[in-house]
């Protein structure tokens, strides 16, 4: 959904990047299966971070086949088939997908609100095949993206902290849903903490705009207009903190179904999220995203 959770690709061995890839087009392909052919335009890095997880936690050995699709018509590509980890990532992709929609529409406000109902829309028939199977799941997101809801358009106070915990606890809950035991603690502790980690990296990506439009943005009272180099750096220590907490429980998983994971999931946590921040950081800190794209298109 946000798209910052993915790995440093030119740090990755071939094979590595093979089985991410695998992976990526595995969930693909599970999405179409469990939830219909337009749940797959939800497709994001950060649900593969999930399946990724919850495959090693849970001891998954990846079977691989080579398949053609429409989006890649001319060649066979690797994807891993017949998981239930993939399988339960497609259904809560779908859940939150959706319930963010029907969130974006009390939110936003002209295209944006018309691209959400679109979206509701496209999306139903995936949502309610979801939460058929995770009908306590489906309670848990949706009671959170409230409460989020309810701080933002109420504040009274100036706090990241608060909704990006609130984030977190939703992600702890989507990560660590049918696991049991010490897995089911790694990955709430995981899933919470990269919650909290990406509540705060996009609200810092939306902040120009968000003051633009004047729409609620956690740092438009904490930050000046525009921020300046302190600020970036308070909040790059910020989510390093985070991050040291992640890489605390990821130290606690065991030996990996297969050697690629455990690259995958380092090379995410060690160099893709600090890159990610960087991205973020780095002078688009105080631009639009209408800026951001024109200096892109450069």
């Amino acid at each position: 959904m946000f798209g910052y959770v993915r790995p440093h690709t030119p740090e990755l061995r071939m094979r590595d990047y093979e089985c991410y890839r695998a992976y990526y087009c595995g969930l693909c392909r599970a999405m179409g299966k469990c939830t219909g052919q337009c749940s797959r335009m939800t497709l994001s890095y950060d649900f593969v971070f999930l399946a990724t997880v919850r495959c090693y936690l849970a001891g998954e050995t990846p079977e691989v086949v080579r398949r053609r699709c429409l989006a890649h018509p001319l060649h066979r590509r690797k994807a891993v088939v017949h998981s239930d980890q993939l399988n339960y990532c497609a259904d809560a992709s779908a859940l939150l997908s959706y319930q963010k929609c029907r969130d974006d529409l009390l939110d936003e406000s002209g295209w944006k609100r018309i691209r959400a109902g679109m979206m509701i829309l496209l999306l139903s028939s995936a949502y309610k095949k979801a939460k058929k199977r995770y009908p306590a799941l489906d309670e848990k997101i949706e009671r959170e993206l409230k409460r989020l809801h309810d701080y933002e358009i109420h504040a009274t106070e100036s706090s990241a902290d608060i909704p990006a915990s609130i984030f977190g606890e939703l992600m702890r809950a989507v990560c660590s849903e049918g696991l049991d035991g010490t897995n089911a603690r790694i990955a709430a502790e995981i899933g919470q903490t990269v919650g909290r980690w990406i509540y705060l990296l996009d609200a810092a990506d939306d902040l120009a705009e968000d003051r633009r439009k004047k729409r609620f943005n956690p740092y438009t009272e904490l930050f000046s207009d525009p921020p300046k180099s302190e600020d970036a750096e308070t909040l790059r220590t910020a989510l390093k903190a985070i991050l040291c907490e992640t890489e605390r429980a990821y130290l606690l998983m065991g030996e990996p179904p297969c050697p690629e994971l455990r690259e995958i999931l380092s090379n995410i946590l060690y160099d893709g999220l600090p890159m990610a921040a960087d991205r973020v950081l780095n002078g688009s800190f105080t631009q639009t995203k209408k800026e951001k794209r024109h200096e892109q298109s450069l």
